[in-house]
Protein backbone atom coordinates (compact mmCIF):
# COMPACT_ATOMS: atom_id res chain seq x y z
CA UNK A 1 0.00 0.00 0.00
CA UNK A 2 2.57 2.54 1.06
CA UNK A 3 4.27 1.31 -2.32
CA UNK A 4 1.50 2.66 -4.43
CA UNK A 5 0.88 5.59 -2.86
CA UNK A 6 5.13 6.53 -3.57
CA UNK A 7 4.57 5.83 -6.72
CA UNK A 8 1.48 7.85 -7.06
CA UNK A 9 3.16 10.65 -5.19
CA UNK A 10 5.81 10.27 -7.91
CA UNK A 11 3.92 10.45 -10.86
CA UNK A 12 1.86 13.62 -9.67
CA UNK A 13 5.56 15.04 -9.25
CA UNK A 14 6.66 14.11 -12.66
CA UNK A 15 3.33 15.50 -13.96
CA UNK A 16 3.64 19.18 -12.38
CA UNK A 17 7.26 19.37 -13.58
CA UNK A 18 6.26 18.98 -17.23
CA UNK A 19 3.47 20.98 -16.92
CA UNK A 20 5.70 23.97 -15.23
CA UNK A 21 8.52 23.05 -17.91
CA UNK A 22 5.66 23.60 -20.70
CA UNK A 23 5.14 26.90 -18.93
CA UNK A 24 7.86 27.95 -18.72
CA UNK A 25 8.96 27.12 -22.03
CA UNK A 26 6.13 29.46 -23.23
CA UNK A 27 6.58 32.19 -21.59
CA UNK A 28 10.66 32.38 -22.88
CA UNK A 29 9.28 31.68 -26.55
CA UNK A 30 7.42 34.96 -25.66
CA UNK A 31 10.75 36.48 -24.71
CA UNK A 32 11.96 36.09 -27.91
CA UNK A 33 11.20 38.58 -30.51
CA UNK A 34 9.90 36.86 -33.94
CA UNK A 35 11.46 37.12 -37.15
CA UNK A 36 9.96 39.36 -39.71
CA UNK A 37 11.22 39.70 -43.09
CA UNK A 38 12.68 43.09 -44.54
CA UNK A 39 9.76 43.38 -47.33
CA UNK A 40 7.25 43.16 -44.03
CA UNK A 41 9.16 45.28 -41.57
CA UNK A 42 9.21 47.66 -44.72
CA UNK A 43 5.16 47.71 -45.39
CA UNK A 44 5.16 48.69 -41.42
CA UNK A 45 7.39 51.78 -41.77
CA UNK A 46 5.76 54.73 -40.06
CA UNK A 47 8.38 57.33 -39.65
CA UNK A 48 11.66 57.03 -41.31
CA UNK A 49 14.45 59.36 -41.22
CA UNK A 50 17.39 59.49 -43.79
CA UNK A 51 21.16 59.29 -42.61
CA UNK A 52 23.35 62.11 -42.71
CA UNK A 53 25.85 61.61 -44.97
CA UNK A 54 29.40 61.24 -42.75
CA UNK A 55 31.08 63.96 -43.90
CA UNK A 56 34.84 62.63 -43.71
CA UNK A 57 33.51 59.57 -45.45
CA UNK A 58 32.00 61.79 -48.20
CA UNK A 59 35.73 63.53 -48.47
CA UNK A 60 36.98 59.92 -49.13
CA UNK A 61 34.59 58.77 -51.81
CA UNK A 62 33.29 55.91 -49.79
CA UNK A 63 29.33 54.56 -50.78
CA UNK A 64 27.57 51.44 -50.11
CA UNK A 65 25.01 49.47 -47.83
CA UNK A 66 25.06 49.13 -44.16
CA UNK A 67 23.47 45.49 -43.16
CA UNK A 68 21.67 46.14 -39.89
CA UNK A 69 19.41 44.20 -37.67
CA UNK A 70 16.90 45.62 -35.22
CA UNK A 71 14.81 44.84 -32.53
CA UNK A 72 11.27 46.73 -32.90
CA UNK A 73 9.24 46.90 -29.39
CA UNK A 74 5.52 45.98 -29.50
CA UNK A 75 4.51 49.48 -29.72
CA UNK A 76 6.78 50.20 -33.13
CA UNK A 77 9.75 51.52 -31.47
CA UNK A 78 13.61 50.39 -32.62
CA UNK A 79 14.85 49.55 -29.37
CA UNK A 80 18.22 47.92 -30.28
CA UNK A 81 20.36 47.69 -33.53
CA UNK A 82 23.15 45.84 -34.35
CA UNK A 83 25.74 45.83 -37.41
CA UNK A 84 25.68 42.80 -39.72
CA UNK A 85 27.88 44.40 -42.74
CA UNK A 86 29.49 47.93 -43.73
CA UNK A 87 31.95 49.75 -43.90
CA UNK A 88 32.84 51.42 -40.36
CA UNK A 89 32.46 55.35 -41.74
CA UNK A 90 29.09 54.91 -42.71
CA UNK A 91 27.77 52.06 -39.68
CA UNK A 92 27.11 54.80 -37.02
CA UNK A 93 25.24 57.06 -39.21
CA UNK A 94 22.98 54.71 -40.39
CA UNK A 95 22.38 53.51 -36.99
CA UNK A 96 21.71 56.70 -35.53
CA UNK A 97 18.91 57.25 -38.07
CA UNK A 98 17.44 53.23 -37.79
CA UNK A 99 16.87 54.30 -34.06
CA UNK A 100 14.53 57.58 -34.74
CA UNK A 101 12.43 55.30 -37.00
CA UNK A 102 8.99 54.12 -36.07
CA UNK A 103 6.62 51.12 -36.96
CA UNK A 104 3.07 50.03 -36.78
CA UNK A 105 3.03 47.64 -34.29
CA UNK A 106 3.62 44.36 -35.36
CA UNK A 107 0.80 41.57 -34.58
CA UNK A 108 1.45 37.44 -33.68
CA UNK A 109 -2.22 35.38 -32.85
CA UNK A 110 -3.80 39.09 -32.93
CA UNK A 111 -1.76 40.34 -30.26
CA UNK A 112 1.11 43.30 -30.40
CA UNK A 113 4.59 41.70 -30.37
CA UNK A 114 8.33 42.26 -30.09
CA UNK A 115 10.22 41.76 -33.78
CA UNK A 116 13.28 41.38 -35.21
CA UNK A 117 14.17 42.31 -38.89
CA UNK A 118 16.97 42.89 -41.08
CA UNK A 119 17.07 46.77 -42.55
CA UNK A 120 19.54 47.99 -45.23
CA UNK A 121 20.53 51.36 -45.54
CA UNK A 122 22.30 52.91 -48.70
CA UNK A 123 24.62 55.49 -48.77
CA UNK A 124 25.21 56.78 -52.35
CA UNK A 125 27.84 59.27 -54.30
CA UNK A 126 25.29 59.21 -56.93
CA UNK A 127 27.83 56.95 -59.22
CA UNK A 128 27.00 53.83 -60.43
CA UNK A 129 28.52 50.65 -58.62
CA UNK A 130 30.84 49.94 -61.91
CA UNK A 131 32.09 53.76 -62.24
CA UNK A 132 32.56 53.35 -58.20
CA UNK A 133 34.25 50.08 -58.03
CA UNK A 134 36.94 52.17 -61.04
CA UNK A 135 37.10 54.87 -58.67
CA UNK A 136 38.26 52.32 -55.71
CA UNK A 137 40.75 50.64 -58.34
CA UNK A 138 42.44 53.88 -58.59
CA UNK A 139 42.35 55.14 -54.93
CA UNK A 140 43.90 51.76 -53.93
CA UNK A 141 47.01 52.20 -56.52
CA UNK A 142 47.11 55.43 -55.26
CA UNK A 143 47.51 54.98 -51.62
CA UNK A 144 49.64 51.93 -52.59
CA UNK A 145 52.13 53.66 -54.16
CA UNK A 146 51.89 56.59 -51.55
CA UNK A 147 52.26 54.20 -48.65
CA UNK A 148 55.82 53.23 -50.60
CA UNK A 149 57.02 56.88 -51.16
CA UNK A 150 56.52 57.54 -47.59
CA UNK A 151 58.53 54.75 -46.68
CA UNK A 152 61.47 55.02 -49.10
CA UNK A 153 60.96 59.39 -47.97
CA UNK A 154 61.14 57.66 -44.06
CA UNK A 155 64.50 55.72 -44.90
CA UNK A 156 65.82 58.26 -46.33
CA UNK A 157 66.31 56.43 -49.80
CA UNK A 158 65.85 59.72 -51.52
CA UNK A 159 66.63 58.21 -54.83
CA UNK A 160 64.40 55.33 -54.58
CA UNK A 161 61.71 57.61 -53.12
CA UNK A 162 61.96 59.73 -56.00
CA UNK A 163 60.79 57.10 -58.30
CA UNK A 164 57.92 56.15 -56.17
CA UNK A 165 56.72 59.70 -55.07
CA UNK A 166 56.61 60.77 -58.94
CA UNK A 167 54.17 57.50 -59.48
CA UNK A 168 52.01 58.81 -56.52
CA UNK A 169 51.62 61.82 -58.27
CA UNK A 170 50.98 60.72 -61.71
CA UNK A 171 48.25 58.12 -59.95
CA UNK A 172 46.58 61.14 -57.48
CA UNK A 173 45.39 63.15 -60.96
CA UNK A 174 43.58 60.27 -61.74
CA UNK A 175 41.17 60.70 -58.77
CA UNK A 176 38.05 62.86 -59.11
CA UNK A 177 38.54 65.92 -58.44
CA UNK A 178 37.23 66.15 -54.90
CA UNK A 179 39.93 64.04 -53.32
CA UNK A 180 42.18 67.84 -53.19
CA UNK A 181 43.77 66.38 -49.39
CA UNK A 182 45.21 63.19 -51.59
CA UNK A 183 46.96 65.64 -54.33
CA UNK A 184 47.75 67.97 -51.63
CA UNK A 185 49.65 65.53 -49.53
CA UNK A 186 51.61 63.65 -53.07
CA UNK A 187 52.76 67.16 -54.52
CA UNK A 188 54.06 67.72 -50.94
CA UNK A 189 55.91 64.54 -50.73
CA UNK A 190 56.99 64.68 -54.07
CA UNK A 191 58.59 68.17 -52.86
CA UNK A 192 59.92 67.02 -49.89
CA UNK A 193 61.80 64.39 -51.80
CA UNK A 194 63.17 66.36 -54.27
CA UNK A 195 64.32 68.48 -51.81
CA UNK A 196 66.19 66.16 -49.82
CA UNK A 197 68.12 65.81 -52.73
CA UNK A 198 69.16 68.77 -52.97
CA UNK A 199 67.17 69.67 -56.28
CA UNK A 200 65.91 72.65 -55.19
CA UNK A 201 64.36 74.18 -58.29
CA UNK A 202 62.71 70.86 -59.11
CA UNK A 203 61.16 70.57 -55.29
CA UNK A 204 60.01 73.94 -55.86
CA UNK A 205 57.32 72.81 -58.73
CA UNK A 206 55.47 70.08 -57.19
CA UNK A 207 55.66 72.61 -53.74
CA UNK A 208 53.95 75.56 -55.60
CA UNK A 209 51.05 72.83 -56.68
CA UNK A 210 50.27 71.52 -53.19
CA UNK A 211 50.73 75.34 -52.45
CA UNK A 212 47.89 76.39 -54.94
CA UNK A 213 45.39 72.97 -54.02
CA UNK A 214 45.89 74.83 -50.37
CA UNK A 215 44.74 77.59 -50.90
CA UNK A 216 41.56 76.87 -52.93
CA UNK A 217 40.31 74.30 -50.77
CA UNK A 218 41.30 75.15 -47.39
CA UNK A 219 40.12 77.32 -44.72
CA UNK A 220 42.74 80.40 -43.42
CA UNK A 221 43.09 79.09 -40.28
CA UNK A 222 43.93 75.26 -41.74
CA UNK A 223 47.50 74.27 -40.06
CA UNK A 224 47.78 72.27 -43.47
CA UNK A 225 47.72 75.65 -45.58
CA UNK A 226 50.49 76.97 -43.24
CA UNK A 227 52.76 73.76 -44.07
CA UNK A 228 52.36 74.48 -47.77
CA UNK A 229 53.89 78.32 -47.48
CA UNK A 230 56.13 77.35 -45.43
CA UNK A 231 57.11 74.16 -47.87
CA UNK A 232 57.00 76.58 -50.92
CA UNK A 233 59.22 79.24 -48.82
CA UNK A 234 61.94 77.02 -47.90
CA UNK A 235 62.55 76.03 -51.21
CA UNK A 236 62.35 79.94 -52.53
CA UNK A 237 64.96 80.15 -49.80
CA UNK A 238 67.06 77.24 -51.37
CA UNK A 239 67.06 78.62 -54.78
CA UNK A 240 68.37 82.44 -53.31
CA UNK A 241 64.96 83.84 -53.88
CA UNK A 242 65.00 85.78 -50.63
CA UNK A 243 61.70 88.54 -51.20
CA UNK A 244 59.52 85.98 -52.08
CA UNK A 245 60.85 83.16 -49.80
CA UNK A 246 60.44 86.24 -46.71
CA UNK A 247 56.28 87.02 -48.06
CA UNK A 248 55.95 83.19 -47.58
CA UNK A 249 57.63 82.58 -44.01
CA UNK A 250 55.52 85.21 -42.94
CA UNK A 251 51.96 84.01 -44.34
CA UNK A 252 53.05 80.55 -43.14
CA UNK A 253 53.89 81.53 -39.64
CA UNK A 254 50.94 83.85 -39.41
CA UNK A 255 48.59 81.57 -41.03
CA UNK A 256 50.44 78.54 -38.19
CA UNK A 257 49.62 80.89 -35.34
CA UNK A 258 46.01 81.16 -36.68
CA UNK A 259 45.62 77.13 -36.36
CA UNK A 260 47.44 77.15 -33.50
CA UNK A 261 44.95 79.61 -31.62
CA UNK A 262 41.75 78.23 -33.76
CA UNK A 263 42.05 74.35 -32.36
CA UNK A 264 41.39 73.04 -29.22
CA UNK A 265 43.04 70.38 -29.10
CA UNK A 266 46.00 70.60 -26.49
CA UNK A 267 48.41 67.80 -28.30
CA UNK A 268 47.61 69.84 -31.83
CA UNK A 269 47.88 73.19 -30.22
CA UNK A 270 51.50 71.29 -28.88
CA UNK A 271 52.62 70.28 -32.19
CA UNK A 272 51.50 73.22 -34.41
CA UNK A 273 53.61 75.23 -31.70
CA UNK A 274 56.84 73.17 -32.54
CA UNK A 275 56.37 73.51 -35.92
CA UNK A 276 55.99 77.63 -35.78
CA UNK A 277 59.24 77.17 -33.67
CA UNK A 278 61.05 75.29 -36.55
CA UNK A 279 59.49 78.14 -38.80
CA UNK A 280 60.19 80.92 -37.00
CA UNK A 281 63.79 79.84 -36.64
CA UNK A 282 64.47 79.24 -40.01
CA UNK A 283 63.29 82.69 -40.91
CA UNK A 284 65.53 84.35 -38.51
CA UNK A 285 68.25 82.38 -40.68
CA UNK A 286 66.99 84.21 -44.05
CA UNK A 287 66.79 87.73 -42.26
CA UNK A 288 70.16 87.15 -41.84
CA UNK A 289 71.05 86.34 -45.09
CA UNK A 290 69.22 89.56 -46.43
CA UNK A 291 71.13 91.61 -43.89
CA UNK A 292 68.32 92.14 -41.82
CA UNK A 293 70.37 91.59 -38.34
CA UNK A 294 67.46 93.87 -36.15
CA UNK A 295 64.20 91.23 -37.35
CA UNK A 296 66.22 87.91 -37.07
CA UNK A 297 66.68 88.29 -33.53
CA UNK A 298 63.24 89.30 -33.32
CA UNK A 299 61.92 86.49 -34.88
CA UNK A 300 65.08 84.10 -33.26
CA UNK A 301 63.85 85.80 -29.63
CA UNK A 302 60.04 84.83 -30.83
CA UNK A 303 61.36 81.04 -31.38
CA UNK A 304 62.64 80.68 -28.25
CA UNK A 305 59.61 82.37 -26.46
CA UNK A 306 57.51 79.23 -27.68
CA UNK A 307 56.86 76.44 -25.35
CA UNK A 308 57.28 72.85 -27.01
CA UNK A 309 56.42 69.95 -24.75
CA UNK A 310 58.29 66.83 -25.53
CA UNK A 311 56.05 64.07 -23.88
CA UNK A 312 52.52 65.58 -24.60
CA UNK A 313 50.56 62.95 -26.05
CA UNK A 314 47.19 62.95 -28.00
CA UNK A 315 44.01 62.00 -26.25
Amino acid sequence: MADAQFGEEVVRCLCFLIVLQLLLGAAAAQDVPVAVSSVNASEHILKKIDPEYPPLAKAARIQGKVLLKATISKDGDVTAVNVVSGHPMLAPSAIQAVKKWHYKPFLVSGQPAEVRTEIEVPFSLGISEADYKKEQDASDAYFKQEDKCRTLLRAKQYGDAESSCRTAADLVEKLPAARQNERRSAYALLGHTLLNEKKFSDALIPYQKELTIAQASLRPYEAELGYAYHDVALALFATGDLQQSRSDYQTAISTLEQARDHIDSVFLKNQYSGTMKTVLQEYALLLRKSGDGAEADAAEQRANSIEVKADLKDN
